[in-house]
């Protein structure tokens, strides 16, 4: 293993010539800060050195005093990227940022208040220059096991915080690399992890608790791990006891899955279950805003599909140039009737009523009580989703909904869903 993950920091490691643009670009950008007559700090993989080899960004944060305004401060760090950036764009987060690039490298350039703890934060980025103190010291020398960690998420889908992901932060990479000491020790120790694992770093110690827990050396009631979702909490135990087990370098290779139109076809045809997709215009919002969204309304539809007797076995979603949410069904198409229960014969009044209601076949006694035969509205998932949503948008997200009423949708299902094949291939399990 050990010479394995020696030939794995040739992928990891930055070139010298990146090296030396970041110095350059960073020895530029504190020029035209002290210039502008701000006070700033520089954090994350760049300060701590543990960025991945051709993944070179530099994030500044601007402190502001906590007597100026929320919205102020949002100015203020749009009107200080202005200047210093070469070329700009505003992005989104908690709060705007600015986002640009200084003598050819990216920066992220974010405005937050200048506090005196971590517990008197007024914005979660308040917390990052905490971050930075505590870990800048306790990560020296271990840069290159953090960024074997990083390569080792990311090549497998993992790695990042972000709604769309679930994953690893590079926090929690730095903080599990600081505990553990190194990859090779957190690899084995990860794979006896649990989800009710708990990990105090400032502590030094593994409990059990409630649920997988990460403790923040700089706020203890703050779960690092908080975004994991326990689905990639499980691929990540996985992938560490596979790698004990046989060493190779493709754990640190981001594959580039292909599958082809014949043998999704070919899935489909074999599996013989209902699938299909909504097809909406993408909202313009942020990223993490969007796909919470679409999960919300991914979870609504599939309970509602569960409730309607249609047997939903899996749910995706995902956005690209447009929003999706797929489904596969074990039912492509119920009867046009179902029983239903009735009351027990002995409820006089409930069993008068029940059978005054006018109904094409004739009630019956089962078991003690009364049943019904009813028809069905839909009996394909396809034709009640498309009435679910049509009449339900506003319980599908804020955002999504409004967009759905205001743009439509449309259902895509057979050979058309060969324009999300990549996606549809991980959701049925169909590899390249």
């Amino acid at each position: 293993m050990r010479e394995l993950l020696r030939d794995a920091l040739k992928l990891v490691v930055p070139e010298k010539d990146e090296v030396e643009a970041g110095e350059k670009a960073e020895k530029e950008l504190r020029k035209r800060l002290k210039d502008v007559g701000v006070e700033f700090t520089f954090v994350g993989s760049y300060a701590r050195k543990t960025w991945l080899k051709g993944n070179l960004e530099i994030d500044v944060f601007i402190l502001i005093p906590t007597n100026v305004g929320r919205e102020e401060l949002e100015k203020l760090g749009i009107e200080v990227g202005k200047k210093v950036l070469d070329r700009y764009e505003v992005r989104y987060a908690e709060h705007p940022y600015v986002h640009g690039e200084v003598l050819g490298v990216k920066v992220d350039l974010v405005p937050c208040y200048k506090v005196e703890s971590a517990e008197k934060i007024l914005s979660a980025v308040d917390r990052t220059p905490f971050h930075h103190e505590w870990l800048k010291d306790k990560v020296a020398g271990k840069e290159n096991d953090v960024r074997l960690l990083k390569k080792f998420l990311k090549a497998n889908g993992i790695y990042g915080a972000e709604f769309k992901v679930k994953g690893f932060s590079g926090y929690l990479c730095e903080l599990l690399i600081i505990f553990y000491g190194s990859f090779e020790n957190l690899i084995k120790n990860a794979s006896r992890w649990t989800r009710r694992t708990v990990i105090d770093v400032s502590k030094g110690e593994v409990r059990s608790g409630e649920n997988f827990f990460v403790v923040d050396p700089v706020d203890p009631k703050r779960n690092v791990a908080a975004n994991l979702s326990l689905e990639n909490l499980a691929k990540f135990v996985h992938l560490c006891r596979e790698f004990i087990k046989n060493p190779k370098i493709d754990f640190f290779i981001e594959k580039d899955f292909e599958v082809s139109e014949e043998k999704i076809l070919e899935a489909m045809r074999i599996r013989n279950s209902s699938i299909f997709a909504l097809e909406f215009e993408r909202p313009e919002i942020f990223e993490d805003n969007l796909y919470s969204q679409l999960e919300r309304a991914a979870k609504k539809i599939y309970e509602h599909l569960e409730r309607e007797g249609f047997k939903p076995i899996r749910y995706h979603y995902f956005a690209e140039d447009k929003c999706y949410l797929v489904f596969e069904c074990e039912v492509r198409e119920l009867s046009k009737v179902y029983r239903k229960v009735g009351p027990p014969f002995e409820e006089y009044e409930h069993v008068d009523k029940f059978l005054k209601k006018d109904r094409i076949f004739k009630p019956f006694i089962d078991g003690g009580r009364w049943w019904s035969f009813e028809i069905r509205k839909f009996t394909k998932p396809q034709e009640f989703v498309e009435d679910f949503v049509t009449k339900n948008f506003s319980a599908l997200g804020k955002n999504v909904g409004e967009f759905i009423a205001m743009k439509g949708f449309r259902i895509i299902e057979g050979p058309e869903l060969l324009k999300i094949k990549k996606e549809l291939a991980k959701m049925i399990g169909v590899v390249g």
